[in-house]
This record gives C-alpha cells, sequence and structure tokens, in this order.
C-alpha cells in the first residue's frame, strides 16, 4: 500500500497503526497528498467512496486518478489551500459520482495537503425537495391570495412574506411585532382573536379567525382572515406562531350582499298571504314564510326537511311524489292539488305551483313553490255543480207542469180565447211560486208567503176577503209549487163559482203544525157565497187537487162540497231544519 518512508506506513509503529485504525473508523473519506499531489494515503471511507483500492491510487497523482476534478471547484480550492497553506471547506456537485454532492475541508499538513469529505447527497437532495416544496407552496399561496407570515414568541417579531405584507398594507421586508399588529385589529374584534390565539396555545392545536384591520394610511377597514398553528420547544415551551393570513374584504361584502338579498327575499316571503316554500335540489324542504307555519300551527324549523309528508293527507302522497319526483327529471314546474292538514285538524284542499330555481351557472338548485287554498273554490265548483244538476231537474220538471197545464187546459173543450186566458193564469201562478222560490235561493219556501202571493190577485184591493193565518213553517221547492198551484185553482174556483164570486163572501186560509213536527195540515174554508153543488165532472182544478197532489205530495186534497161552503183540506210535509 505505502513505502517504507511513509510516516503512515505500518512499520512506523504501533502508535502509527492505531492512527490509521482510527482514521479508517471515520464515517468521513480522508487523503493526503505531498506538494506534487501525489497521493500518499486514503481511508477506508475514501477506498469505498471512489471505488478504487488504496494499493490501486497510493502513489499516483490525484488529477490522474480523478480527472473530472481538473478545472472543478475543487481544483481551485485544492490549489488554494495547498498554495496559500489555508484551510478552504466548499460543497459542489461530486466529481466521482454524477449527480452526487460533498462537502470537502482542504487543509494544510506537513509536507502537503489533506482533505476531508463527505456524501451530503441526501441532505441537498432534502434540501431541494423542501424547496420545491416551499416554492410550490408560495405559487399556491398566490394562487389563493394568501400570504404566509410566522411569529416569533421571544422577540414578539412577526415575519411576514411579500403577499402578507400587501395585505396588511406594509412594504415588503418590513418587520413588525406582535403588539403593533394587535393595534391594527379592530376592537371590537381584537378579544376575540387574543381568545383565539391562546385556546391555540393551551390546546396545542391551530385557529382560523376573521377580524377587521386598518392598514396604514387608509382611513377604511379590510377583513382578513388568519389560520395558523402553534409551534413548541421541545421541552413543551410555546416558541410561535407559523401561519397564513388572506383578505376576505370582497368575500365579507358578498356574504353581506347576500344577507340582505336573503333578508329582502324573506321580508317579501314571509308578506305573502300564501304558503311559500323553498326545496333543495335533493327535495327536502330548505324554507318556508310565515304563512306556510301559521296555516300548519308549527314553527318554520319543525317543516323543514320531509316533514310535509306528515302533514299531506295519505292517500294524495303518492300522486304528490310521483308529480314532484316525474318533474324533477327535467327538472319541469309542476301543479298538483292534494289535501293538506291546517293546524285546526281540518284537510284543506291546497294547489301548489313550484318553479326549479337555478344558480348563476345554471345549475339546478331546487324548487320554489307556493299553494294557494282551493277548499272554497271546489265547495263552490261543487255547489254549483248540484245547482246545475238541480237546476236541469227543476226546469224539467217545470216543463212537465207547463206540459201538463197545457194538457188539462185545452182538453176542457174551451173556446180558444177562454183557453188561452186559463192557460196564462195558469202559468202565472205557476211563475209566482217559482218567484217565491227565487227569493229563497231555492232551498225552501216559507208557507205563508207562497199562501199569500198565490191568492193575491183574488183576493180583494180595498178589503181584505181572504184571511190567512198560520205558525212558521217552511216547506220543500216541489212542495211549494204544488201548494201554489192547488191555492190559485181553488182561489180561481171560488172567484168564479164559490165564495168570491159574491160581494159577501170570504174564505178563511189557515195551517197547524202536526204533532210529529213533520207534516202541515192546511184548510180551506169558503164562506157567505152561493149554495155549493158538486160538480157533475171534473176540471182541471179537480184533477190538480187529487191527481196532481198525490204525486207531489203523497196523497190527494180532501175536498167537501158543503152547500153552506167549499172546503179543502190539504197535507204537506214540512222541510226539514
Amino acid at each position: 500500500m505505502a513505502n517504507a518512508d511513509d510516516p503512515t506506513h505500518p512499520a512506523a509503529g504501533s502508535s502509527q497503526r492505531q492512527v490509521e485504525q482510527i482514521l479508517d473508523a471515520f464515517g468521513d473519506g480522508i487523503v493526503a497528498f505531498d506538494h506534487d499531489w501525489t497521493i500518499r494515503y486514503a481511508n477506508q471511507a475514501a477506498e469505498a467512496y471512489a471505488g478504487l483500492t488504496r494499493e490501486a491510487a497510493i502513489g499516483r497523482i490525484y488529477w490522474e486518478v480523478v480527472p473530472s476534478a481538473v478545472g472543478s471547484a475543487f481544483e481551485a480550492a485544492f490549489r488554494k489551500a495547498m498554495t496559500e497553506r489555508v484551510s478552504v471547506e466548499l460543497e459542489a456537485p461530486s466529481a466521482m459520482r454524477p449527480g452526487g454532492f460533498v462537502a470537502i475541508r482542504a487543509f494544510p499538513i506537513e509536507g502537503g495537503l489533506a482533505i476531508s469529505f463527505g456524501d451530503i447527497t441526501p441532505r441537498r437532495r432534502r434540501e431541494q425537495r423542501e424547496r420545491d416544496q416551499a416554492q410550490r407552496l408560495e405559487l399556491a399561496l398566490a394562487a389563493s391570495g394568501l400570504g404566509d407570515w410566522s411569529w416569533e414568541a421571544a422577540t414578539d417579531l412577526v415575519s411576514l412574506s411579500d403577499r402578507a405584507a400587501v395585505i396588511f398594507g406594509i412594504p415588503p421586508g418590513a418587520v413588525l411585532t406582535w403588539s403593533q399588529i394587535l393595534t391594527r385589529v379592530n376592537p371590537e374584534d381584537a378579544e376575540a382573536a387574543s381568545r383565539a390565539v391562546k385556546a391555540a396555545f393551551a390546546g396545542r392545536t391551530g385557529y382560523e379567525i376573521e377580524y377587521r384591520i386598518t392598514p396604514p394610511g387608509r382611513d377604511d377597514e379590510i377583513w382578513v382572515m388568519s389560520r395558523a398553528q402553534a409551534e413548541y420547544a421541545e421541552d413543551g415551551t410555546p416558541v410561535g406562531l407559523q401561519g397564513v393570513v388572506g383578505d376576505i374584504t370582497r368575500r365579507k361584502a358578498q356574504e353581506a350582499e347576500l344577507r340582505g338579498s336573503e333578508a329582502r327575499f324573506r321580508i317579501m316571503a314571509d308578506s305573502a298571504p300564501a304558503p311559500v316554500w323553498m326545496t333543495t335540489a335533493e327535495g327536502p324542504i330548505e324554507f318556508v314564510n310565515r304563512a306556510f307555519a301559521e296555516f300548519s300551527g308549527k314553527p318554520p324549523e319543525q317543516l323543514l326537511g320531509d316533514v310535509w309528508l306528515d302533514i299531506v293527507h295519505p292517500d294524495d302522497i303518492l300522486e304528490v311524489a310521483t308529480t314532484r319526483a316525474k318533474a324533477a327529471e327535467g327538472p319541469h314546474p309542476y301543479w298538483v292539488e292534494a289535501r293538506v292538514r291546517h293546524f285546526s285538524g281540518e284537510w284543506r284542499w291546497m294547489r301548489t305551483s313550484s318553479r326549479p330555481r337555478f344558480d348563476t351557472a345554471g345549475r339546478f338548485e331546487g324548487y320554489v313553490g307556493i299553494a294557494m287554498d282551493m277548499t272554497e273554490v271546489r265547495a263552490a265548483e261543487e255547489r254549483q255543480r248540484l245547482l246545475i244538476n238541480e237546476l236541469n231537474h227543476r226546469v224539467k220538471n217545470t216543463l212537465a207542469t207547463v206540459q201538463s197545464i197545457a194538457h188539462q187546459t185545452l182538453r176542457e173543450g174551451v173556446v180558444t180565447r177562454l183557453a188561452r186566458a186559463h192557460f196564462t193564469e195558469r202559468l202565472l201562478a205557476l211563475s209566482t211560486a217559482h218567484d217565491v222560490l227565487t227569493r229563497e235561493s231555492w232551498e225552501s219556501a216559507d208557507l205563508a208567503h207562497v199562501a199569500a202571493e198565490a191568492v193575491r190577485p183574488y183576493d180583494g184591493t180595498d178589503t181584505s176577503r181572504i184571511a190567512i193565518e198560520g205558525p212558521a213553517v217552511r216547506v220543500e221547492p216541489n212542495v211549494a209549487l204544488a201548494l201554489s198551484m192547488a191555492l190559485h185553482e181553488l182561489a180561481t174556483n171560488a172567484t168564479k163559482h164559490g165564495a168570491l164570486s159574491v160581494p159577501g163572501g170570504r174564505v178563511t186560509l189557515g195551517w197547524s203544525l202536526q204533532a210529529d213536527g213533520r207534516t202541515a195540515e192546511i184548510a180551506w174554508r169558503e164562506t157567505g157565497g152561493p149554495l155549493v153543488e158538486e160538480p157533475s165532472d171534473q176540471g182541471f182544478g179537480s184533477r190538480l187537487l187529487s191527481q196532481g197532489l198525490m204525486a207531489e205530495l203523497g196523497q190527494p186534497a180532501r175536498v167537501t162540497y158543503d152547500p153552506k161552503g167549499l172546503t179543502c183540506a190539504i197535507t204537506a210535509p214540512v222541510a226539514e231544519g
């Protein structure tokens, strides 16, 4: 390995061998040269790093063994150390391992120069990764508008990146203390910020706070967001903070605008007299107005989600759910009618109209809907339907009555002019009865009104000759028409042949309610008229009192031809209620 003249040769003695053993134990490589750059010694670490045995290297010129070092920073450093007899240190790319890095110290020794070197490739690669990560972080922070900062507890100094400095309104590179930054925080926010920092240190956690600051030279405030993590020494003592900061003034303004918009919407929605709601894109309700809450009798927060399933009638849930699901496929507007439980417990018919809503990017956000109470409308439609059916029925009955009057009048064999007069009088009697029922909305009629209108054309203008008396009784429309026609025929007959045909004749028309409360007994009595004789044949009046009343009242009138005066008894059903 070395000649006998080399002081490091093993033959120099046991102490020299001990030194070699010590040098071989070093992890760094050690090489010694003489003044003409001949290699005189290399330890095991140098041998391993160079990939050469010491026998192949010792005694050779260094620049021949490592030709890649010629012209490198190593050559300049080594020659400087050799010539000037000074120590030189540097880190540079390895001349023996491409892509590697070494840290070298060259120092003069007696008879030449020695170098020690270590492979720092892992450290340099780690440092490069850290630099790359820092650069990526810087790019990410720049893209997000955030700046990074750190605070050192021992000095109270805050270090700000360029972006963080811009946010705080100070020149890049300026140094501030934590106390100086706190003086710029809005007093209303300072206490909360201080509590957040203390809590982070106490809990060994991070924090995120938002607060207002006034940058230097400005009168207006800006909103900032600060997020940081506490740092500790090995003994657990807090040493500082590492964090990021961002200007969120625009976001805060947008949030304020959104709150204002939501407040205006809520005021408008709560002013609506009908229930209004909004759903999420998935379907559950996320907002209801005051009218919705008042209708259901529940606070708004209890109507969110899928609570609508609890207030819609069980028989209508499937139709509502199917309609909603089908509309959401579009999404499309939809309308549906269903029964909804009112706070009183009543089921009310509601017609809902819902339209999809979208955000500014056109994404579907859910539905907004309104419900109109259709209960009264449906009831009115039902009443209208019943009225139309009733009208159809009554028109048919009236036409049948007119047809019967015409048939009975014209079959009497009287002359045409007289037949026309009789027919007209009977139609007027029918019309009069209709007038009474119209005033009573065709629900029922007061018997006293029916009787008075039926005989009014035959009563005296100066002195009444027909006395009408009886308790308050109401009869159904068909009964009123039948009684009106019957009383008209009795009055007509009394005028032509009976009590009203002479000056002193009188008629008493009275009725009483029977004990069962379901029928009224009507009595027609004539007095003071000519002698009464039973007719030999039946005319229209007789047939009406017998056959006509039998069809409408269930039994005919009972006519008695008393020579002193005609009497007629009629039993009529009373209207219920």
